[in-house]
């Protein structure tokens, strides 16, 4: 896949949205995003008690990712001109996609934008809009084929959470595959 982005862009789905409509993220910005999403919490109050009882926080809430963008410029155009040009990336941000950042095009989040753009005109600059974006609560990585070549086979995995895996065996051998047994372990072991 080419994740090529053009320096200080970003792609959403398959826009580039500098190559396309000249959208840059601020330099004065980087993205806003959270080092980690706060966790979805499970309690309950019991009447006659102090506290609450907690069943275990588990899954995480979604993830917040703003972008300050700034399309140079724009200096003495007209309303109706910037309301089109608003008009047009509003359609292309109107659902839920991928969001790749220039400065780490290998990972992407998957969000969409539930709130109003404001498009404000700054002289000496262009025009100015924050993108607030409602992502997944994880950034994502590529999808590996690898090709096993032993009986016993350890996959690599870089990522910070338990997430969603999908495995897909196909043999590619003229013996049949039998016994075919896959366990599960994380730092904390075998499960």
């Amino acid at each position: 896949m080419d994740t090529y982005i053009t320096k200080g862009s970003f792609k959403f789905g398959s826009v580039d949205m500098y190559q396309r409509f000249g959208v840059r993220i601020s330099d004065s910005s980087v993205p806003q995003d959270v080092f980690l999403p706060s966790l979805r919490s499970r309690k309950v109050e019991i009447p006659l008690r102090h506290g609450q009882y907690d069943y275990g926080a588990k899954y995480y809430r979604e993830r917040p990712l703003q972008l300050n963008c700034v399309v140079p410029g724009w200096l003495k155009e007209d309303e109706a001109t910037i309301r089109g040009f608003g008009r047009e990336i509003a359609y292309i941000l109107s659902e839920k996609d991928e969001i790749r950042i220039w400065n780490e095009p290998d990972k992407y989040y998957i969000g969409r934008i539930y709130d109003e753009i404001a498009l404000t005109q700054v002289r000496n600059t262009g025009l100015v809009f924050t993108l607030t974006f409602t992502c997944d609560p994880f950034l994502y990585g590529e999808t590996k084929t690898e090709q096993m070549e032993s009986l016993m086979y350890l996959p690599e995995y870089k990522g910070t959470a338990n997430t969603p895996t999908y495995i897909e065996i196909t043999n590619t051998g003229t013996t049949a595959a039998v016994n075919i047994q896959i366990v599960k372990t994380d730092k904390r072991g075998t499960f």
